[in-house]
């Protein structure tokens, strides 16, 4: 097999190209145009934000008659559409964007945008000659070392719009907050577990407590194109944050509540305290901690971490006060199903505010 090239092209060369008629958008081996516009105006936006997105595989060949040459986009065909159908206007941005050009058609751009994406370098690897079983081979190698995308980084790929958008936006906010409390790890975070957690609580925010396998993709579909309760979950989620690093501070990383599904919970009882958590069922006064209210959440956590602890270590199994061991099971399996989420989240604000 011949090397490839690497090149450099933008949407003026594909636009040449398609007018010469030597460029390919829909050779033999490449799967057929799945975008949507909420997509295709997220993969705009990257563009015009002038953030880099992943190279374009191409095979250059010579037509039937070897009159001219042509250009088949083997791996990237979706992204070359995008941008030449925007071009054309056959499409507008989403609405849902953050951005001044939200729901602009290309021609309502400015010139200074508008230039940004006709002069968008896309990093492209050029093939000469190869065959098409040489093509399926590379896509053969280059799959073998593709990491099959968990339930987070599918719905990544799949929503674009508000909630979505908020979930990305506090996950980036808070980076050190994870980071400083060994709450995820580089890797998971590379996977966005991180911003499944944001989606979680999220989620309890608007309607209660969820069972993790069933509900997060209704929330991400539900409000997608509106998000009204948006400015005010992402306040009181950093209050949330906020609350727990005053009371706690960088002890969290000590205690059994940097584990992802006790903060979960962790994250209902203080919500729950301060604004009221739709469905539960424990009374609150819905007012802001007070400082002796964060001492004892304090303590709460440092007592229920301890007993979690012990539970985990098969030689102290046994020796769990009875009235923790409700707390304790909800704690060590199961965890992200609906009823040992009540479990843990009764358990903890009784301790914390009795």
């Amino acid at each position: 097999m011949n090397p490839s090239v690497r090149s450099v092209y933008t949407p003026v060369d594909f636009q040449q190209w398609r007018a010469s008629d030597s460029l390919s958008l829909t050779p033999k081996f490449q799967r057929r145009s799945v975008w949507k516009t909420p997509a295709r105006s997220f993969f705009i936006d990257t563009l015009l934000r002038g953030m880099p997105v992943p190279p374009i595989y191409i095979r250059q060949t010579q037509s039937q008659k070897r009159d001219r040459v042509i250009r088949e986009v083997v791996d990237g065909q979706q992204r070359v559409s995008a941008v030449l159908d925007f071009i054309d206007e056959e499409y507008r941005l989403s609405r849902t964007l953050k951005a001044e050009w939200a729901g602009k058609s290309f021609s309502q751009l400015s010139e200074a945008e508008r230039d940004r994406i006709r002069s968008y370098s896309f990093s492209s690897e050029v093939f000469h000659g190869i065959s098409d079983l040489e093509v399926l081979e590379i896509f053969s190698r280059l799959n073998t070392y593709s990491v099959p995308l968990n339930a987070q980084e599918l719905r990544n790929g799949r929503f674009f719009g508000r909630f979505k958008q908020s979930v990305y936006s506090l996950a980036y906010e808070h980076l050190e907050f994870w980071r400083q409390h060994n709450i995820f790890t580089e890797q998971r975070i590379a996977r966005m577990l991180e911003a499944e957690f944001v989606s979680e609580v999220l989620a309890a925010f608007i309607e209660g407590m969820q069972d993790k396998k069933n509900s997060l993709n209704n929330f991400y579909e539900a409000y997608d194109e509106t998000f009204a309760q948006q400015a005010q979950l992402e306040k009181r989620f950093r209050q949330v944050v906020d609350d727990i690093t005053l009371a706690i501070g960088g002890d969290l990383k000590e205690t059994a509540f940097r584990r992802p599904p006790l903060l979960y919970s962790l994250f209902c009882v203080i919500y729950h305290r301060q604004f009221g958590l739709p469905n539960a069922k424990i009374a609150t006064p819905k007012k802001p901690l007070t400082k002796d209210e964060r001492s004892s959440l304090a303590d709460a956590i440092k007592v229920l971490s301890e007993h979690f602890e012990t539970a985990r270590s098969e030689e102290e199994e046994e020796q769990v006060p009875k009235a923790y061991l409700a707390f304790v099971n909800a704690s060590l399996s199961q965890t992200d199903n609906i009823r040992p989420r009540q479990e843990r989240f009764s358990a903890i604000y009784k301790e914390a505010f009795r």
